[in-house]
Order: structure tokens, then sequence, then C-alpha cells
């Protein structure tokens, strides 16, 4: 791809990022007009985003099972979590929502720590190639 071209999609992504964080900011006004301000899942994402993993991951077959299982955990607690909000099906205490909080915050740091590693692994052999 030639230099304009490249420059010219650089600049459609950019103008399309730029259109959702006009509407994301926009929901944000709207929500925060109704009480307390939200918790702001898309601010959190963009900046996980921007805090590494920058090579290509080759996983283990080991990794891959051990992320693959974190995430069924999370989602198995997140149909628990969603079925016992406000209108759901039944209902849990306190103390076993803050259990499972406790444990989807631990599964995706578990998960995010095995990317982390590998990413590092790749790093690692990236310089190594490089030298």
């Amino acid at each position: 791809m030639n230099s304009t071209a490249t420059t010219a999609a650089y600049a459609d992504a950019s103008s399309d990022t730029s259109r959702l964080d006009t509407a994301h900011a926009d929901a944000l006004q709207a929500i925060a007009g109704q009480g307390e301000p939200p918790l702001d899942i898309h601010d959190i994402c963009r900046r996980r985003r921007a805090s590494g993993l920058t090579e290509d991951l080759a996983l283990t077959e080991c990794e891959a099972q051990a992320i693959n299982t974190r995430l069924y955990g999370m989602s198995a607690i997140a149909a628990l979590l969603v079925g016992a909000d406000e209108e759901g099906a039944f209902k849990l205490s306190r103390w076993l929502q803050g259990g499972l909080h406790s444990a989807l915050y631990a599964l995706t740091e578990d998960a995010q720590a095995v990317l982390h590693r590998a990413h590092e692994k790749a790093a690692e052999a990236h310089k190594a190639s490089a030298a």
C-alpha cells in the first residue's frame, strides 16, 4: 500500500474512533445526569489496550487451555450475576455476590498474566532474532 493510501486509511480509522469517542462522551453525559457516575468500561478497555501486547504471540497448548478454562469460568460467573440482577430469576446474598466478583477479578487477572508472560517470551525471542 502506498503512503497516501496508508495515510487515508489511518485518517478514516481515526475519524471513526473520534466519532465513537464523541458518542461515548455524549452517552456518559446523559447517564451522569441521572445520578452517580457510571463505571466507564470503555475507558478501562482503552487503557488496557494501550498497556502492552505489542508482539505476535504463540501460545503453548497449556497456556491456551489455561486461558480457555478461565474464560469458561468468567462466563459462568457472569451468567450467575446476570441471572441474579434486580429483575433476575433468583437472588444471591451480598456475601455470595462479593465472592463471585472477587473470583471474576482473579480469573481475569490470571488470564492476563498468562498473556503477559507469553508476550514477554515473544519480545525476548524478537530481540534475540534481531541481534
